[in-house]
């Protein structure tokens, strides 16, 4: 991705891996928990660095998560698939036995710290917006941009529609103690109070949604 334009350098997934190689470029970590919840980090790694970490640790071992990690650490937007075009076979498997989805993103400002939560699940939506108020968050459930509405984004492709969460930059850095986000052996990723009580929050309500209505 162009940090000028904002548009892609691949249009997209196949052509991204005609010129990479995976497992130098780019890994892919998958966890099938056979949930009919998915949590997606699509620009996991270096792209958008902390996504992968909060992806896994929203995923627990309840849902099923598809983490999607670049692993260059110059021009690391060069591996962004936008979320309308980002497909790959593994996570449609995960995303045919599901019913709802929710994914981890990035957003580069350095604004304020108000996380904006797009999709298409309106319910849930409005479920984690007043869960992360109470945690101490500043979110938007009705976002300007990055709304997540389009039906061909991949996070809307699950029966009951899906979330997207976008975390600024600013909040992200804040929820690490460590001056890494993601490493290749997480082993120099600590995490922070903010970090927990995200996935906390998340978690708790997923678990609770899951449980009432898609179980």
């Amino acid at each position: 991705m162009s940090p000028t334009t904002g548009k892609d350098k691949y249009p997209s997934m196949a052509m991204m891996q005609a010129e990479h190689k995976e497992g130098t470029s780019y890994r892919i970590r998958t966890l099938d928990r056979k949930s009919p919840i998915t949590i997606i980090s699509p620009h996991g790694g270096f792209i958008e660095p902390g996504t992968s970490a909060l992806g896994r640790s929203i995923a627990g071992t309840q849902f099923n998560l598809f983490d999607f990690q670049g692993l260059v650490k110059t021009n690391p937007l060069d591996l962004h698939i936008t979320s309308t075009r980002f497909r790959h076979r593994k996570l449609s498997a995960l995303l045919a036995q599901s019913q709802v989805a929710v994914s981890v993103h990035c957003m580069f400002d350095e604004g304020d710290e108000t996380i904006y939560i797009g999709g298409l699940n309106r319910p849930l939506k409005e479920r984690l917006a007043s869960c992360l108020e109470k945690a101490g968050f500043s979110v938007n459930a009705d976002p300007p941009v990055y709304k997540g509405t389009n039906l061909t984004n991949v996070t809307n492709q699950v029966p009951l529609g899906g979330v997207q969460l976008e975390l600024p930059a600013k909040l992200l850095r804040s929820m690490f103690e460590s001056n890494s986000q993601f490493s290749i052996d997480n082993e120099t990723i600590t995490t922070g109070l903010r970090f927990r009580k995200f996935k906390n929050a998340v978690r708790g309500v997923l678990l609770s949604y899951s449980a009432r209505e898609v179980a």
